[in-house]
């Protein structure tokens, strides 16, 4: 059964279903984080603030328009409902948004350091990069502003000191890219604590961009196609951030420190 094709209480089955994947894995925890899914008709299904979305029912579940008025639920939706709304009115091809604070993803966006590092195959195709929006008070225009402007070029976006933002064609879509975004942080983190990041080369790159297009994850979408590939215009890779600077420039620990804090990236992540 297509999207297009579910019931309003299909798509709310969803969103709890969604909500407690997002709980189980410890991307949110009591009342953190809020998911939405827009209807064929323009109207919006989202959570409901306050409560905790790994355990929420079809009832709780909040519909409201394009401008934020609630349209028939006794609850509200979180006043970040904001940078959800701005997301669909930015692009009319997104049908799913999903915020979350995913530990070691959000410890980039509070370290002020996007996942750009150009260093895994399936990250490059599936998401070119994943910048960071800078730091706005939550809730505010701004904040939802400034994620929007990230939207327009990309499927996830770091808020700086926040959390995690995907978008998608549908809900499931949706989370899945926020499980890659933590995974891709891990792995980020991990190679980094290792002490070697192995980028790819100018024609490695290519050879990816190249792919991406293939897969339709660029060529199809109309807001890819408009955006910069990174690595793509430059043919040295000077434009290849370099991770180790940004995350500890004057560290060196120690082995035994080294050893207890990939292991506690790991395990967290296996969980």
């Amino acid at each position: 059964m297509s999207s297009n094709a579910k019931t309003i209480h299909q798509h709310k089955i969803d969103i709890v279903n969604v909500g407690k994947m997002m709980y189980d894995r410890r991307f949110i925890i009591a009342g953190d984080g809020n998911l939405s899914v827009r209807l064929d008709d323009d109207t919006i299904l989202a959570t409901p603030t306050a409560l905790c979305k790994g355990m929420l029912s079809p009832d709780q579940i909040v519909k409201l328009d394009l401008t934020g008025n609630v349209l028939d639920s006794e609850y509200k939706p979180s006043s970040e409902i904001k940078m959800h709304l701005a997301a669909y009115n930015t692009r009319p091809d997104v049908r799913a948004v999903v915020h979350a604070h995913p530990p070691i993803s959000t410890g980039f966006a509070v370290a002020g350091i996007p996942l750009d590092q150009l260093i895994l195959a399936e990250m490059v195709v599936n998401f070119g990069a994943i910048p960071l929006a800078p730091y706005y008070s939550p809730s505010t225009e701004e904040l939802a502003e400034s994620v929007a402007e990230k939207v327009k070029c990309h499927d996830a976006v770091l808020m700086a000191n926040h959390g995690v933002m995907t978008i998608g064609p549908d809900l499931y879509t949706t989370y899945h890219r926020l499980e890659m975004v933590e995974q891709f942080a891990t792995i980020s983190l991990v190679a980094h604590l290792l002490g070697k990041m192995q980028t790819f080369s100018p024609e490695q790159l290519r050879d990816l961009y190249a792919i991406r297009e293939k897969s339709g994850v660029g060529a199809q979408n109309p807001y890819h196609t408009k955006c910069p590939f990174p690595g793509k215009q430059t043919a040295n890779g000077q434009n290849i951030h370099n991770i180790s600077e940004k995350i500890a420039p004057n560290s060196s620990p120690d082995i035994e420190s080294l050893v207890d804090v990939i292991t506690r990236v790991v395990i967290s992540a296996l969980r």
